[in-house]
């Protein structure tokens, strides 16, 4: 036997070893940190209120959402006072699909506006870990 050739191939092997290892090191993928203000995976609740003006007559109401991210989901209930309007009948509730590190979009209020003046969504991410 050539000791030579075998220390060689051992050598040879040794590197490659080497090789394959150190890139997987490399590129092992690390946790990306949560995005600053995003919605917790334990389920904490937030909470988001504006005040604003339903149509073109000026009806202005104050509304109230709370979110909380549960299931694969930002669950969220929004809560209206109109005041002397009486806009409690607005009140409602939904789930959007979200998965950890995703965005979703809690949908207006459907004020009565059309296109883009039509309630203001909110838009949640949703915290990594």
């Amino acid at each position: 036997m050539d000791w030579t050739k075998l220390s060689s191939i051992a050598a040879a092997a040794a590197l490659a070893a080497v090789l394959i290892a150190v890139p997987a090191t490399i590129v092992a993928p690390v946790a990306a940190a949560n995005a600053p203000g995003c919605l917790p995976l334990n389920g904490a609740q937030l909470t988001a209120s504006s005040h604003e003006d339903t149509n073109y007559l000026g009806i202005t109401y104050d509304s109230n959402v709370t979110y909380w991210y549960q299931d694969g989901a930002v669950n969220w209930h929004r809560t209206v006072d109109g005041g002397s309007w009486n806009l409690t009948h607005t009140n409602t509730s939904g789930t959007v699909p979200a998965a950890p590190g995703s965005t979703a979009t809690i949908p207006g209020t459907d004020s009565g506006r059309r296109g883009e003046n039509a309630g203001s969504p909110i838009v949640v991410t949703v915290c990594n870990q």
